[in-house]
């Protein structure tokens, strides 16, 4: 169900202050004639709930330039070709990404102006006392926790920028150590957890929640477990709050999906997911690009519009024995073969992404203009999370419950479920082991796969061995594809955001 819309508002967008990493120093400023600036808006209630709005359409970029041209063709879901020209996502999923890859700047900016909007709504919010104010806050810092739980796993140390700051005093803003970083993601995730309704009214369906604080919250203390960082201690925090957000579940809140395909209908908006990005048609620039950027050949029967039809195919290890056809979540995820529903004739065989896609879909007004929303915390991702912490903490094979979660998971897709004397689970390496590779099947196209691989060490040598196997016979792939190592797990920083003061910040290793 489509409760609210994330519009922009120019009160926003037109700012009078400028964020840390998107300074110039020659700016013409013409005051708008028909929009407000920052300084003449937040006069109510009702302005300030639509700047919060507009920190939430801030996010709506996210599942195309982070999740997917960043995270998935970073892992080994995808496999794009290595181009003769210059494709971001060529360079990003080969390994190739350099500071001047255009697409790194694009989602660094992306993921500032959610920090930046976050920052203003806290100060334009001081003065007042309406009863939604600490919701407001929560929901601003929720975001910006999000965006910084993105910009450190892809970046590591950056600055952090908590306030609005002006162009010299931007120049001088140091980056952050990674342990600083998530100190004020978890700081600003604490506090939404605490101050946050568990629910709300329908008018307000799709706002952040305190289970979606939750859930958020024990990811990020599971990557703090995992590495960089490989925090022990972390791991029971984890556990508390993963484990409160699966009681909380139920037919009023989210649950598992019966039918993994139900989860990504429009008509199950804010059903089933702890929090999704909303997203609606009409030409209204609020649409959601994803079915396209993840398709190749859309026929007329499926949309109006067909996919991007980007160079890359999907790896063997989605076909054939490695992902069986009894397990459901492998047809609603991808197509093979396209057959006229008519006449059962086949009208193409490339491979492709449709997990987003709502065949035969009506009312798209344009490629990137379709209804569904996109999940940023499911529950299944809870479910599979907690059962990996139970696996951690046991000291042998898992435990009755985290067998019980992970089947939960397997039984709904149309696997067997595991026993104690399963092998595929009969230890914790091999529980671990299952567990990840539950997470690939269940979360494909959604921008997790990369992030599973670093945080469990598993990055470098999957990786590497997927690069030697599925790169072709170019120079710098197949058996010839160089040995990954460290700085391959963090991109390099743009290299605009390097020039804003030259010699200031230093790169990160092994780029230039």
């Amino acid at each position: 169900m489509k409760a609210i819309k994330y519009v922009t508002y120019a009160a926003v967008l037109t700012i009078s202050g400028l964020l840390a990493t998107s300074c110039k120093e020659d700016i013409l400023y013409i005051p708008p004639v028909a929009n407000n600036t920052v300084d003449e808006f937040y006069k109510d209630e009702n302005q300030v709930n639509q700047g919060v709005m507009a920190i939430y359409n801030g996010c709506l970029s996210l599942p195309e330039n982070s999740y997917w041209f960043l995270a998935e063709f970073r892992s080994d879901n995808v496999a794009a070709d290595v181009a003769t020209v210059q494709r971001d996502y060529s360079d990003v999923s080969n390994f190739n990404a350099t500071s001047q890859t255009p697409q790194l700047q694009a989602t660094w900016t992306d993921l500032y102006e959610i920090v930046y909007r976050a920052n203003i709504l806290q100060e334009r919010i001081q003065p007042f006392t309406f009863a939604r104010v600490e919701q407001f806050k929560a929901e601003a810092r929720f975001l910006r926790a999000l965006a910084y739980f993105d910009l450190v796993r892809y970046w590591g140390a950056v600055p952090i920028v908590n306030k609005s700051v002006g162009i010299e005093e931007s120049k001088v803003v140091p980056r952050s150590p990674i342990t600083d970083v998530y100190k004020l993601i978890v700081d600003d995730l604490t506090f939404a957890a605490e101050t946050l309704p568990a629910a709300y009214p329908v008018a307000d369906k799709g706002r952040a929640t305190k289970w979606a604080a939750k859930a958020l919250l024990g990811k990020v203390y599971l990557t703090m477990y995992g590495y960089p960082l490989r925090q022990t201690s972390a791991l029971p925090l984890a556990k508390q709050q993963l484990m409160e957000v699966y009681a909380a579940a139920g037919a009023n809140t989210f649950s598992v999906a019966p039918n993994f395909t139900d989860l990504f209908k429009a008509a199950n908006d804010n059903r089933y997911a702890v929090f999704e990005l909303q997203y609606i048609s009409g030409g209204t620039g609020l649409g959601n690009p994803i079915p396209w950027q993840q398709g190749q050949v859309f026929p007329t029967f499926w949309s109006p519009f067909t996919g991007f039809a980007a160079d890359f195919t999907l790896p063997p290890a989605l076909f054939g024995a490695n992902w069986p056809k009894i397990d459901k979540r492998k047809a609603a995820t991808i197509d093979s073969v396209i057959r006229n529903p008519t006449t059962n004739a086949i009208v193409a065989g490339r491979p492709q992404i449709t997990k987003f896609l709502e065949k035969g879909v009506t009312g798209v007004q344009n490629r990137t203009d379709y209804p569904n929303n996109f999940p940023i915390i499911r529950f299944e991702d809870v479910v599979l999370m907690y059962a990996e912490v139970l696996g951690e903490e046991s000291g042998g094979a898992p435990p009755a419950l985290a067998l019980t979660l992970i089947n939960q998971i397997r039984t709904r897709s149309g696997l067997s479920a595991f026993t104690a004397a399963s092998p595929e689970v009969a230890t914790k390496d091999a529980f671990r082991a299952a567990v990840l590779k539950e997470r690939r099947y269940e979360f494909i196209a959604e921008g997790q796969r990369w992030h599973d691989l670093v945080r469990t060490g598993n990055a470098i040598p999957v990786m590497t061995a997927f690069k030697r196997s599925t790169t072709g016979t170019t120079p710098t792939g197949g058996a010839n594809f160089r040995q990954l190592d460290e700085h391959d797990l963090l991109f390099p920083i743009p290299i605009l955001e390097l020039r804003l003061n030259p010699g200031f910040w230093e790169q990160n290793p092994g780029y230039n």
